[in-house]
This record gives structure tokens, sequence and C-alpha cells, in this order.
């Protein structure tokens, strides 16, 4: 018969081509039902141990508004929990997710552009989203509010509001999580689902315009440059130019300038 006429696949155990008809592959013997199972098996792991996580953030994030007053040992303790969760899963697959630590290719260049670009969108986002709460929830929200009683404030609130996040945040989602969908679907599918689930545990409606974008192309990022740096810095930057508006508004600062 033809071989142009016949189907093929990959054998999942030494990569060789086979008939697409073959229970055993002609190059390693591997049975490819047994594969198949274990391959199934597997993505049914990585799928219960995703939710498993998924359900600790919704937890977390969830009960901080349960909670009616909030001050710096509340914040921090979900703060630890979130953290001490993104530790322990990425841990427990360290093997297939210390990878994407290191730091190929390298470029200064592209690292400063990033964060340049970064700095600029956060300055117009900040911008629109402090007129969109002033316009639909009649109120100012200020970063600030919980750590102004503190003689660390700022510095407490940079810590938080910005190196947690770009630190933990990555590690969880760019990091752990993107790893384990992979091994379920394929990389642009990855990148929609951990977005979506970074978006949903932020619980902020108003934020999607925003936030959801700003996932994408974090997870975008990851991808392309396969490491989680990048997105490291890109969601450091934009949080600390926040947190810095939050504490001199660009109507201040454009008084002060001119």
């Amino acid at each position: 018969m033809d071989k142009e006429n016949l189907s093929f696949k990959l054998c999942q155990n030494c990569q060789q081509e086979i008939l697409l008809s073959n229970r055993f592959c002609n190059h390693c013997g591997k049975s490819q039902l047994e594969i198949d199972k274990q391959v199934h098996e597997n993505k049914w792991l990585s799928l219960q141990q995703v939710a498993l996580f998924f359900t600790i953030e919704v937890l977390c994030c969830a009960s901080s508004f349960l909670i009616e007053e909030h001050n710096l040992f509340t914040l921090y303790f979900l703060d630890a929990i979130m953290a001490i969760s993104a530790i322990a899963f990425f841990g427990y697959s360290w093997i297939e997710n210390k990878i994407i630590l290191k730091w190929p290719n390298f470029s200064f260049l592209k690292l400063t552009g990033l964060i340049i670009a970064t700095i600029l969108t956060s300055v117009v986002v900040t911008f629109l989203v402090n007129h969109l709460n002033r316009d639909f929830l009649h109120k100012d929200l200020s970063y600030y509010s919980i750590f102004e009683f503190h003689k660390y404030g700022r510095y407490l609130m940079f810590a938080s509001m910005a190196l947690y996040p770009a630190i933990f945040e990555e590690l969880a989602y760019r990091g752990y999580l993107m790893q384990k969908l992979l091994t379920v679907v394929d990389e642009k599918e990855a990148v929609y689902i951990s977005s979506v689930l970074f978006f949903i545990i932020h619980f902020s409606f108003l934020s999607i315009f925003w936030l959801l974008p700003f996932a994408l192309f974090l997870g975008y990022l990851r991808i392309k440059t396969k490491t989680i740096w990048y997105g490291v810095f890109v969601h450091f930057f934009f949080n600390l130019t926040a947190c810095f508006l939050d504490l001199y508004p660009l109507e201040d600062l454009y008084k002060m300038i001119f």
C-alpha cells in the first residue's frame, strides 16, 4: 500500500512515527494503549491539583470580604497562606517547574523596554481606574489607607502591593498553574485559562477591562520567553507605579511640575 495513503502518529514513548492502527510501537515495543491510559491519568491528576490549588486561592481571597475591618495582621496572614500555597505546589512539582526559574536569552534591552512600557501603561490604567471608581462607585479607593497608621507604612505598602504579587502571583499563575495546564491543553489555551483564573481571584468585575488583558500579556510573555522573570519585573513595576500614584496622584504631580 502507498505510504501516502496511510495514517501515522508519533509513539508517545520514543516519538517515532508509527501507523495509527498500531497497538505497539515497532521501534521501542511500548503498548500504545498503556501509554494513552497513563497520559489520561496524568492529565486527570494535573486537573485535580489545579482545582485544589485554585480552591485555596479562592477561599483566601473570598474570606477577605467576610472581614469587617481589615488591618495589617489579616492582610499579611492571608498573604502568607497564599504564598505558602504557591511555594508548596510549585515545589511539589519541582522537577517539571524548575526550568522556568532559569532565564534563557536574557536581554537587558528587552527588559528595559518592557519596564518603560509597563510604567506608562500603569499610569494610564491608574488614571482610568480612579475615574471609574469616582463615576460608578462614587468613592476614592486607596491602597495606602490600611498602611498609613504604621511608622513604615509606605514601605509595607510597596512590599505588600508590589513585591509580593510580583513574586508569588507569578510563581503561582504563570509558574505552577501554567505548567500544570500545559500538560492538559495547548499553549494558547493554557494562557487563556490561567488568565481567566487570575482575573477571578481578584473579585473585581470593574477591572476586567485592564486586569484580564494584563494577565493575558503576562501569560504570553511567559510562553514566549520560557521564564517567569520578565513577568515578575513587569508585574512589579506595574503595581509599584500604581502604589506611587496612590501616594502622589497625577493631579498633585501636575501641580508640582507646572
